[in-house]
């Protein structure tokens, strides 16, 4: 991670692609976007999604935050696993291809004070088309637990855990968030995620905007769930 904050220095003046370049190369090493599923699906049920934010970073005078786009599946294999995957549309403009795959169960229903627990494993995989190298794969694991709020809406917290290979390295996003239904089919999904909450940010590309303590950074992400088919 330090290291690569140092290769993620740049003059604030420099060009809007190349802040976004920098912003997606450190977002390699976190969770790259809203927690999914916050709970398993049932069985049969297969729903569209994407996620869109990230940290905020400089540019310029303002601060802003990364728009970086996933896109992908959910779909409910058994009425406790869910499996997912994502392709990451902003890191594929910019010439690295990345996708992800992962599965989750449930292992605790909801019984009063006793939220639900969703534990979800996941790899993370990136290649430099361009360069025709640098292959990286990242094992994540994530743990949440949500309230049910009324017939639909879910309240839900929990921690991210994400491993890196070269320079071995380990880092903890904890997150809050909230899922509701737009309509009938549609769900939105606003999570806050401290990314890195374990790592020293106070140099390189993240330089401790909306940093606490100098750890991590602040990102806010936006989930949008479409509910293709249903048993």
């Amino acid at each position: 991670m330090h290291s690569i904050e140092k290769t993620l220095r740049f003059p604030q003046k420099k060009e809007t692609l190349l802040v976004l370049l920098c912003a997606c190369l450190s977002l390699c090493f976190f969770h790259c976007g809203v927690t999914q599923p916050v709970r398993v699906l049932n069985e049969g049920v297969t729903k569209a999604s994407a996620s869109l934010g990230g940290p905020l970073i400089p540019l310029g005078k303002a601060t802003i935050p990364v728009p970086y786009l996933t896109a992908g599946v959910q779909h409910g294999y058994s009425s406790l696993l869910t499996l997912t995957g994502n392709v990451h549309l902003l890191t594929a403009l910019l010439g690295d291809v990345g996708v992800d795959a992962g599965a989750a169960q449930r292992f605790v229903h909801e019984d009063g004070w006793v939220p639900e627990l969703t534990a979800k494993a996941q790899l993370y995989f990136f290649y430099d088309v361009r360069r025709g190298n640098n292959p990286r794969l990242f094992p994540f694991l994530s743990l949440n637990a949500s309230y049910l709020l009324g017939e639909s809406t879910l309240l839900y917290f929990g921690a991210d855990n994400l491993f890196q290979f070269a320079q071995p390295a380990y880092f903890l996003p904890p997150f809050v968030g909230i899922q509701f239904p737009l309509s009938r089919r549609f769900e939105m999904q606003v999570e806050s995620k401290w990314m890195a909450a374990n790592a020293n940010t106070e140099h390189g590309v993240m330089e401790g905007h909306n940093s606490i303590n100098g750890r991590g950074n602040i990102g806010t992400f936006l989930g949008f769930h479409y509910l293709l088919t249903s048993p």
